[in-house]
């Protein structure tokens, strides 16, 4: 985004665009800030990405929104990008903030100091509302003690700005604050991530009303585009058409019925006022014409997929191209079962290896498995099955996962699965002749039964679950918990045997990473072989990126 959009507001009273603005802003401060909010993760490892997930959603959220003069309009197209893009659970916390915001603003082609406030006081209680368990110390103390600077601000007779200064300055004290209410923020020497990120996007939204520069001097991560891309079958060919129809009182389940006959690997989602259409077909012309009679398009884009293919054959010998390709395998999912699994894992192994339990649709991360609620929709929507059941296999994925199937018109089960090896033993409860409940009940039994050890390198001094870290050490977690970090290996390896309790084990899986040495893992084996002589003890890749070693104990 370009600084021109983010000129300061002409009046006090705020009218859409100027609500808009803000929230760009708020946008490209935080996308710039990304990287400071990760480090700030708990656990001393690299995979903090609270910053990454926030800024993804909140881009999302903002890029695919026109200008309209009211405050209400805009503040619930912002809502609807939200959850469709919400990913991680700071991202889906978010969602639910700019949800609450929303709903605090109905009704209101303008807004001042008081309904600012008052939405802000909706957004606290809206995601409050979201989590199951709410803890204190978190994003959540910080957008209600956000809301209460504001109310104060606003009931002094403050303007906008005025009321978004104060919202920053409650903010950032509640940000600092967060460690006394946290035991394990205090330990690690954090203030909390999502805290944090709430309080720089609403210092960016500050900085607009003020005219103040939003060029940080940081490099801003770089931010996808939510769409529907790479999501071809190889069998697929002609023009993989995606647009976006605005308009009003649109009959959104005629129209998804019509446009779904036209074509193959449709996915259709929106409402009575915005609709977001990829279709698989021979004729791009004929879906355009249809939804014109309906209202504006905006967004159209036209992929020819048999020059795509023909592109990614010729570069078949790279390894992007080879995950893409893995990518396309994925996209043809085939009718086994009366359930219908979507999975989401991290590394080429794991979607081997999840591809060979015959989950229909494995979505993949290089690094990272945070997918957007978006991204798992259109897993969903492309099954052949009515019923689908979802793996997320990260705790920070089941919040994305209900919220996607909240969004689909399907029968949806989350089974709460917060590892990768959780996921393949749940595979091993699914019955291809049970029902939704059924399998939801068993797959969620067999996950139980497996203990998770991830291994990886410290990337900076901390106190976690009573153990002191220090950068560059190895460190072992089981299921989810810190257990080890030492300079020496077998130390460390020792330590997470124990508390997997392996010697009553029977079955042992060393999946290792990436970067791993397959003898280097091996080795490993043969130490825990020797640690335990009974057990089967098995290694097979995983290909996930940070971590060296996922480990499995049944």
């Amino acid at each position: 985004m370009s600084t021109t959009e983010y000129a300061a507001p002409e009046s006090l009273a705020w009218r859409g665009h100027d609500l808009l603005g803000a929230l760009r802003a708020g946008a490209h401060w935080l996308e710039q800030h990304a990287e400071l909010i990760n480090a700030l993760n708990v656990f001393p490892v690299p995979d903090g990405d609270t910053g990454t997930n926030m800024s993804l959603t909140m881009s999302g959220a903002v890029q695919d929104i026109e200008a309209d003069p009211s405050c209400a309009v805009v503040a619930d197209k912002v809502r609807y990008w939200a959850t469709m893009r919400g990913r991680g659970n700071s991202g889906i916390i978010l969602s639910q903030v700019l949800r609450g915001l929303s709903l605090g603003m109905a009704g209101h082609e303008t807004i001042d100091g008081k309904i600012l406030a008052d939405a802000l006081a909706q957004a606290s209680a809206t995601a409050y509302k979201a989590v199951m368990k709410p803890i204190e110390g978190t994003m959540l103390t910080v957008i209600r003690e956000t809301s209460e600077a504001a109310r104060i601000s606003a009931e002094s007779g403050a303007d906008v700005h005025g009321v978004l200064s104060a919202a920053v300055a409650g903010a950032d004290a509640s940000v600092e604050r967060t460690p006394e209410l946290l035991k394990t923020l205090r330990d690690a020497g954090v203030v909390d991530s999502g805290g944090k990120g709430l309080a720089i996007l609403f210092e960016g939204m500050r900085r607009y009303a003020f005219g103040e520069s939003l060029e940080s001097g940081v490099e801003a991560i770089a931010a996808p585009a939510m769409s529907f891309d790479d999501i071809h079958g190889p069998d697929d060919f002609g023009y993989c058409t995606n647009f976006i129809i605005k308009g009003q009182n649109m009959a959104f389940e005629q129209f998804r019925a019509d446009v779904a006959a036209m074509g193959e690997s449709t996915v259709i989602v929106g409402d009575d006022e915005l609709i977001k259409v990829h279709i698989h077909m021979l004729d791009p012309g004929s879906v355009l014409s249809y939804a014109l009679g309906y209202g504006a398009l905006t967004g159209v884009e036209i992929t020819n997929m048999d020059m795509q293919r023909e592109n990614l054959h010729t570069r078949a010998q790279s390894t992007q191209a080879t995950a893409q390709a893995a990518q396309l395998e994925d996209d043809a999912p085939e009718m086994i079962g009366q359930v219908g699994v979507v999975a989401v894992v991290l590394g080429e192994g794991f979607r081997k290896i999840f591809r060979s339990l015959n989950v229909g649709k494995v979505i993949t991360g290089e690094q990272l498995m945070n997918p957007s609620a978006e991204e798992l929709l259109a897993a969903i929507e492309q099954l052949p099955q009515q019923d689908v059941i979802i793996l997320p296999n990260n705790s920070n994925v089941i919040m994305t996962a209900r919220q996607a199937a909240e969004l689909s018109a399907k029968r949806v089960a989350i089974v709460p699965t917060r590892t990768i090896p959780q996921g393949i033993a749940a595979m091993f409860g699914y019955n291809f002749q049970a029902d939704l409940d059924e399998n939801s009940q068993a797959m969620t039994e067999t996950s139980t039964q497996v203990s998770t050890a991830e291994i990886t390198t410290a990337v900076r001094d901390a106190t976690v679950d009573g153990v002191e870290v220090r950068a560059g050490q190895l460190i072992g977690m089981v299921d989810g918990d810190m257990v080890a970090a030492n300079e020496t290996h077998s130390k460390v390896y020792d330590a997470l045997m124990q508390a997997m309790d392996l010697p009553n084990r029977e079955l042992v899986t060393v999946y290792y990473g990436k970067d791993t040495a397959p003898a280097d893992a091996e080795a490993l084996a043969a130490y825990i072989q020797q640690q335990n002589p009974v057990a089967s003890v098995e290694v097979q890749a995983g290909g996930q990126g940070l971590y060296d070693y996922i480990i499995a104990a049944e």
